[in-house]
């Protein structure tokens, strides 16, 4: 077991009733959703959820009318995940596997959503290319990454500076992009970018319920306005340029 599996295995008991079950953190999932839903368009195929951890995309990306893969490094995470497929007799296979190493056929997915994934890859390059073999040609991926260039600053400092996330003890690796480092890395990976979007909450910080009303107004204005490429979270919308394959990453 290497030491991102031991990081999120440890995590998996109690990692969304960490994240989601305050109101903050409800809120936070809703914006997450809303803006998935707006970036997906239609609904149908076969869409890879990469890091699926618990199955919070993946639930619901089936409950939506997809035909959904999940794919994450963390057993455990997986069990929780299983457990919720079979309460909701969801149309959904979960797997065991890296995602800098992809065990899928070349051109399978009509997509893939990735939500708070991105920022924790060993190496983002190495990700990108995996998914564009798995990719069916002018495929869609959707995900999002934390923006150094927000609000957020001094944390995204300390966070790059650490190679750790703040929240939960600094357990899970972490690193925060600019959307002009993120752009780089699409490109070189044979993708285009589509759509941004932008909300300005980062992650699900105690700052208290008054504002949680404040929080959706200023969220809901954010995520399509100028204001979006300064937001904590940035959500991209990129399609796989319909060229040539290349071979798997070594």
């Amino acid at each position: 077991m290497d030491n991102r599996t031991a990081e999120y295995d440890s995590e998996a008991f109690y990692y969304e009733e960490s994240r989601f079950s305050n109101e903050l953190g409800r809120h936070l999932n809703y914006m997450h959703k809303r803006i998935v839903e707006k970036l997906l368009g239609s609904s149908g195929g076969l869409i890879l959820d990469a890091g699926t951890g618990t199955g919070r995309f993946a639930t619901w990306l089936a409950k939506k009318g997809f035909n959904v893969i999940g794919v994450d490094l963390s057993h455990e995470m997986l069990k929780i995940a299983k457990r919720k497929k079979k309460s909701l007799n969801a149309n959904i296979d979960l797997v065991l596997a890296d995602l800098h190493s992809l065990p899928f056929r070349y051109e399978v997915f009509d997509g893939c959503v990735s939500i708070n994934v991105v920022d924790h890859l060993r190496d983002v390059s190495k990700f990108l290319k995996e998914l564009r073999l798995v990719l069916k040609p002018g495929g869609f991926f959707i995900f999002n990454f934390s923006n150094i260039l927000s609000p957020y600053l001094p944390i995204a400092l300390l966070v790059n500076l650490k190679g750790k996330a703040l929240l939960k003890g600094g357990k899970i690796s972490s690193r925060w992009f600019t959307l002009k480092q993120i752009s780089a890395l699409l490109s070189k990976s044979g993708f285009i970018i589509r759509d941004v979007n932008g909300c300005m909450i980062a992650s699900p910080l105690p700052l208290g319920n008054k504002l949680i009303k404040v929080i959706q107004a200023i969220n809901i204005f954010v995520e399509s306005s100028k204001l979006k490429f300064f937001s904590g979270s940035e959500f991209i919308k990129v399609r796989r340029v319909k060229i040539g394959l290349s071979k798997r990453v070594k």
